[in-house]
């Protein structure tokens, strides 16, 4: 017994599909020619012989002048080639029941019932019929290959977006134990406290990091923690202003994107004069979500790359995976100042 997916394979098979054609179409032309209520043998064998021409014009349009000129766009010359065709054949018909049944039929008198115009009209129909079955099946075939080429997007996507967020904890830990084991050499008595409150924002990490998508509320308080945990370890932590909008429980965000932008804050401001500041700041305008940190720089540095850092350009990439037309990023790096501005539009 044929198996499914084989039987789906044959009938995808050009040659079934012309054999499976001009077998209805010799069903529906003997039933047409015969005269009386019964199929003979003549009529069988005349029908037969009318196929010649009508299989000659159709294997020459399908096999030779759609895939070489009309698919290249040669109108005009399809145009004239097929009209040649078309003369070719309707002539095709007349010879076959003139001189070519006499020899290969000799006991039976055939004559052609058809004028040039009849002809013509059959021709038309087969030759166009076949050429939208060709039409269909290109474009069918465009329609599989458009979906495999999206599938094999989305799963290239997947795999980029899972290395990325794979790279996210490390990054995060590198930078955190540093700042534990300045306070450890420094025998800080905030060094216990600052590993509970590490511990508890690696817990967040390490249970959301493989999500697709984890509720804005769950990752403000995240960004909350952390920027707290920040605060313990400066000695002017009032130097810092932190304000967040309340959120609804139904929007949801890509897990541990904004704290990369939270994080550099720290990392790269300045905060030892007393003009210096770290503001932070995030809004809620129905849906779009509105970050912006702003802090002081050292005026006397080189002025970096706006995407220096791995964390940094890891999440320009997972923003751009996730959020394509859905976000803006906006960076301003002057002398002493260093702003950034990310609008999302969620879900």
């Amino acid at each position: 017994m044929t198996k499914p997916n084989e039987a789906s394979a044959l009938l995808q098979n050009r040659g079934v599909q012309y054999a499976i054609f001009w077998l209805v179409s010799f069903l529906f032309l003997v039933n047409y020619f015969t005269q009386g209520y019964d199929i003979g043998l003549i009529d069988i064998v005349y029908t037969l012989l009318f196929h010649i021409s009508l299989v000659f014009a159709v294997s020459i349009n399908s096999f030779y002048l759609l895939p070489n000129y009309l698919a290249h766009e040669k109108y005009y010359k399809y145009s004239i080639l097929l009209s040649g065709l078309i003369i070719i054949s309707m002539w095709l018909n007349i010879f076959t029941f003139q001189y070519l049944s006499d020899w290969i039929f000799p006991g039976y008198y055939f004559v052609s019932y058809y004028e040039w115009w009849e002809l013509l009209e059959f021709l038309i129909i087969y030759v166009g019929l076949t050429s939208m079955l060709e039409f269909s099946k290109s474009w069918f075939r465009e329609m599989q290959v458009r979906r495999e080429m999206a599938e094999l997007e989305q799963e290239r996507v997947q795999t980029e977006l899972k290395a990325l967020r794979s790279q996210i904890n490390p990054h995060f830990l590198f930078n955190s134990l540093n700042h534990i084991y300045a306070l450890s050499v420094r025998q800080s008595v905030q060094t216990s406290k600052a590993v509970l409150q590490l511990s508890e924002l690696l817990r967040y990490a390490i249970d959301h990091m493989d999500r697709d998508r984890v509720p804005l509320r769950k990752e403000l308080e995240y960004v909350t923690q952390f920027i707290e945990w920040h605060k313990a370890r400066i000695d002017h932590p009032e130097r810092i202003a932190f304000t967040c909008a309340e959120t609804p429980d139904k929007l949801q965000i890509a897990p541990l994107l904004l704290v990369v932008f939270v994080e550099n804050c720290f990392k790269h401001g300045r905060l030892s004069r007393i003009d210096d500041r770290i503001i932070i700041s995030v809004s809620l305008t129905d849906s779009t979500l509105k970050l912006i940190t702003e802090n002081s720089t050292d005026p006397d540095r080189e002025l970096p790359n706006e995407s220096t850092g791995l964390g940094l350009e890891n999440v320009r990439r997972r923003l751009n995976l996730l959020y394509d037309e859905r976000h803006h990023l906006d960076i301003q790096n002057t002398i002493n100042r260093y702003r950034v501005s990310l609008t999302i539009e969620l879900e």
